[in-house]
C-alpha cells in the first residue's frame, strides 16, 4: 500500500515519530511492529528512540491517544459553534473528517483496536475513548433536543454515522481501489469532507422527518 505523501513543512521530531508508528502498527498490528523496524523507517538509532519512547508500549497508547484527544476536541468545538445546529453539524463533520483524513493510518488502527478489544483500549485508554463517547452523545441528545434528531437512544445514531467518517479511511485499498486515487490525496479528503457533510445530514435528518411522519 502507497504511503501518503509527505509534507515539505518540517514536523517535530515526536509527530513524525507517531505518524510511522500509526502506519506499522495500523499494517501489522501490535505484535508486528518492532521497535527496531520504527527506528528504522525514522532514520533513527533504537536507543534514541527509547529516549522519547520508554517502551512499546507506550508508544502505542501515544498513537491512539493523540487520535482520540483529536477527535475529542473535534466534536467540543463543533458543538461550541455559534449558529444553527445545522451549521454545528456540518462543523462536526468537518472536524471528524480533518482528524482522520491529516492522520494517515489513524482510523484503520483505532478500528483494529476497537476491534480486538485490545487491553490498551481497555485499560490506559478507557478514559480517552469514554470522554470522545460521552461528547458524540451530549452532541446527539441536544441535537434531539432541537428536534433536528428523531427521539430515540441517542448511541444507535452515533454508531450508524461511525461508519461514515471512519471506514473510507480504514479500509484504504477499497477507497483508493473505487476513486482511482491514493485515500489521503487533499483532494479526496476534501472530496470526503463534503460527502461527510451530506450523508451526516441524509442520516440525521431523515430520522428526525420519519418521525415527524408518523
Amino acid at each position: 500500500m502507497a504511503r501518503p505523501p509527505k509534507s515539505n513543512n518540517q514536523r517535530p521530531r515526536r509527530d513524525e515519530i507517531l505518524d510511522e508508528a500509526t502506519r506499522l502498527f495500523a499494517e501489522r498490528g501490535y505484535e508486528g511492529a518492532s521497535m527496531a523496524d520504527l527506528a528504522e523507517a525514522v532514520g533513527m538509532r533504537k536507543a534514541s528512540l527509547f529516549y522519547h519512547f520508554a517502551s512499546k508500549e507506550v508508544l502505542y497508547t501515544a498513537v491512539l491517544d493523540r487520535l482520540l484527544v483529536s477527535l475529542r476536541e473535534a466534536i467540543l468545538t463543533a458543538a461550541a459553534t455559534e449558529g444553527t445546529f445545522e451549521v454545528r453539524l456540518d462543523a462536526l463533520s468537518d472536524g471528524v473528517t480533518g482528524v482522520l483524513g491529516s492522520q494517515p493510518f489513524a482510523a484503520r488502527l483505532l478500528l483494529r483496536e476497537v476491534m480486538d478489544w485490545g487491553p490498551v483500549i481497555r485499560g490506559n485508554l478507557a478514559e480517552s475513548l469514554t470522554a470522545v463517547l460521552n461528547a458524540a452523545r451530549a452532541f446527539a441528545e441536544e441535537g434531539q433536543k432541537e428536534g433536528v434528531f428523531a427521539e430515540g437512544d441517542p448511541n444507535q445514531l452515533i454508531l450508524s454515522i461511525l461508519g461514515v467518517y471512519f471506514l473510507p479511511f480504514a479500509v484504504t485499498g477499497l477507497t483508493s481501489r473505487m476513486t482511482g486515487r491514493e485515500a489521503y490525496e487533499p483532494e479526496l479528503v476534501e472530496e470526503r469532507r463534503a460527502a461527510a457533510r451530506l450523508h451526516t445530514r441524509s442520516v440525521a435528518f431523515a430520522r428526525a422527518q420519519k418521525a415527524a411522519q408518523q
